[in-house]
């Protein structure tokens, strides 16, 4: 096979990529302070393992593209640290340098206006703060030296890369491009601008001391072909972006140029780039099998707070370490760390969140009509399925298909057949061209086949063909009855839910009182055991939405007086014939059960677990859970209690039950592979995590 790097002359050392000294660093950036009035007093890290296999850490590389030098210890934590403790290869790629008004002050303090602005000054003391914070991260020591090289990933252009000496699979390259210098007035010299092609190229601004050139610049496929290279040579199986699908503004006034979205412009055309480049990195066959995630920004600052209090704390104690809090000397005159960040951590109620974008739908695993497992999910881009026989576990097998993003959910049709519901991005470079549509395909026949998949097909968006407007809806939901109807449901653009039969149109449910301005994504919908559907949504409280018969129209049902969740709902119906939802108690992440009794038509919480830690969706089924734990690894709750032996996971677990009626655990790991967990008999603790196949 030809070799992706050479072909695309981005080589590596002895493959002959440039890498020589960033000239004017001086001694300072590889000797950095050690005294002990400067040494951190945090201590190492603990060595997370990813999976209970052997060498897994070889089979995983990170990725992760980012606008600004603090994006990813507000916006990507805990998962950042997670990985760079694994020992994988941990790449950081900040394409801005963040530089602002040049004063490396709060905006806030008084004078600050009257600090000289420098911009290539600011920079580079944001770069020290961000790598004292990833050697933190690696080494418990905020000074461990790093090694800076000029290198170039595109032919006439360079960039700055850091590697971490005593932890060299960590590393940070900056391309050094401008920032938009304004979180959402249009500026043409900025990634929003290149993307939109008001400008053809995007300056640089080297930071201070540094060995770019002062006048480079980068056109749109430039960039993008830089990040290609990047992704070519890195080869990762795990890519994370900021949210290319950010939210709007709902009291915003009119504005000239669009709509206010709650993220800085920045982050969402970073993501914009990754996509592109990611789409390209595919596009030869040349990655491994990798998983994408998104993060949420600027909005989690309007949502419940979803850490618990020692991921918080970890998250402050970071951000701090890059906000130089501790004033500590690193040697450089520009500054050791970011003042406008400075001691305030969770001064704008960033740091106390995390979320994808796509919130899992935590069913991705069925029971074929022959009693066969297959599990579902999304690499490359493209949907992706194992499937269990007598022999084992085989795959996984790609199913045609490309642009898929976020996440799969599959059902069982009445027909016993398997039907896929995902959603795929149509990227452009103007806002007509550039949208996204609800996707689904079916099972051909359960069994082997060459096709075994139908096309996938185009459901739409739930808000029409307003393009601008299906860049913000919600990942689908779906539901199989038994007369063999298909229901779909998914947030939309206004806050509300929207349903739709698979031969029938979309149609916006109203919002049920006492929910806020509209509610989140992460949906949960259930039939309950006379056939009637129920659709939940988390806001100011637990929305709920009810049929009168089955297959008929939604309507508000009354309010259910349950808290506010913080994250995603997931519902069922009980061994009772009882409606039960999970979800984590914001603050806590404790998981909470709430069950309805029908007699009364009420709602309570009837059980909380011990805080398992981490965030996201609850997998339930068959008397177990399965969530991410706090150090990013699948923890199963069963009467025995939470056992934190699953593998580092991408996305959320998922729960079913194989023909014998036991429990079913799986999860895809951040190598891109398939891990099992199953009991042998209906009260046992589970059995070790295996590989499939």
């Amino acid at each position: 096979m030809v070799n992706p790097i050479s072909r695309r002359r981005a080589l590596w050392l002895a493959g002959g990529m440039v890498a020589v000294p960033a000239s004017g660093y001086g001694l300072w950036e590889a000797t950095r302070s050690t005294s002990p009035k400067s040494r951190s007093t945090q201590p190492p890290p603990e060595t997370i393992q990813a999976s209970g296999i052997a060498g897994s850490s070889e089979r995983m590389s990170f990725v992760h593209v980012i606008a600004h030098p603090d994006d990813n210890l507000y916006f990507m934590n805990p998962d950042l640290d997670q990985a760079v403790a694994t020992g994988a290869a941990c790449v950081t790629v900040c394409l801005t340098d963040g530089e602002s008004d040049g004063r490396n002050v709060l905006h806030s303090e008084a004078g600050h206006q009257h600090v000289p602005a420098d911009r290539a000054g600011y920079t580079r003391a944001r770069i020290n703060g961000l790598a004292a914070s990833y050697a933190v991260m690696a080494t418990g020591d905020e000074n461990s030296p790093w090694e800076v090289a000029l290198v170039s990933y595109q032919d006439g252009l360079a960039v700055e890369q850091h590697t971490l000496k005593a932890a060299p699979h960590v590393q940070l390259i900056f391309p050094a491009l401008v920032e938009a210098r304004a979180v959402s007035t249009p500026r043409a010299d900025s990634l929003r601008g290149l993307w939109l092609g008001q400008e053809q190229r995007i300056s640089t601004l080297p930071p201070a001391r540094s060995g770019l050139p002062a006048q480079a610049t980068y056109t749109r496929e430039q960039l993008v072909d830089t990040l290609v290279n990047i992704l070519d040579h890195f080869r990762p199986t795990v890519v994370r972006t900021l949210d290319p699908n950010p939210d709007h503004a709902v009291k915003a006034p009119p504005r000239p140029q669009g709509l206010l979205y709650l993220d800085h412009q920045d982050h969402t055309y970073s993501a914009y780039f990754a996509q592109a480049a990611l789409a390209k990195h595919w596009g030869d066959g040349s990655g491994r099998a990798a998983t994408v995630e998104s993060y949420l920004g600027y909005v989690n600052a309007e949502l419940p707070a979803n850490l618990d209090l020692p991921t918080v704390q970890r998250k402050a104690r970071l951000i701090d370490t890059y906000g130089w809090a501790d004033n500590r000397d690193c040697g450089d005159p520009a500054g050791c760390g970011d003042r406008k960040v400075g001691k305030g951590a969770l001064r704008n109620g960033w740091a106390q969140s995390t979320r994808y974008r796509a919130a899992g739908s935590g069913q991705w695993i069925q029971q074929t009509g022959a009693g066969r497992l297959m599990a579902f999910t999304l690499l490359n881009g493209a949907a992706a399925y194992w499937f269990e026989d007598a022999k084992g576990w085989h795959g996984p097998q790609r199913i045609a298909g490309d642009g898929l993003e976020g996440q799969l959910q599959v059902i069982r049709q009445a027909d016993g057949l398997l039907r896929l519901f995902g959603v795929r991005t149509v990227l452009g470079y103007t806002p007509q061209d550039h949208r996204r549509e609800i996707v689904t395909c079916v099972q051909n026949s359960d069994g082997p086949g060459e096709q075994p998949f139908s096309p996938w097909e185009s459901l739409g968006a739930p808000d029409g063909d307003d393009a601008v407007k299906s860049m913000e809806f919600g990942y689908p939901v779906a539901l199989a009855r038994p007369d063999g109807g298909v229901q779909v449901f998914a947030r939309t653009f206004a806050g509300t839910v929207a349903v739709r039969v698979l031969d029938g149109g979309w149609n916006a449910l109203p919002l049920p009182p006492g929910v806020g301005q509209g509610v989140l994504d992460g949906i949960g919908a259930v039939l309950d055991a006379n056939g009637l559907t129920h659709v939940f949504a988390g806001g100011k409280g637990v929305a709920h939405w009810m049929s009168d018969t089955p297959g008929g129209p939604l309507r508000p049902a009354a309010p259910t007086g349950l808290p506010v969740p913080g994250g995603p709902i997931t519902a069922l119906l009980g061994k009772d014939g009882r409606l039960r939802l999970h979800f984590r108690e914001p603050k806590s992440a404790k998981v909470l059960t709430a069950e309805h009794e029908p007699t009364f038509d009420t709602w309570k919480v009837v059980a909380e677990t011990t805080p398992p830690g981490g965030f996201g969706r609850v997998a339930a089924g068959a008397d177990v859970l399965a969530v991410r734990d706090g150090k990013g690894r699948v923890a199963l709750g069963t009467v025995q209690g939470w056992q934190h032996s699953g593998p580092l996971l991408a996305g959320a677990p998922s729960v079913t039950t194989d023909r014998d009626g036991l429990p079913v655990v799986v999860a895809v790991g951040c190598d891109g592979m398939l891990y099992v967990a199953r009991r042998s008999a209906a009260e046992e603790p589970f059995g070790p995590w295996s590989l499939a196949p």
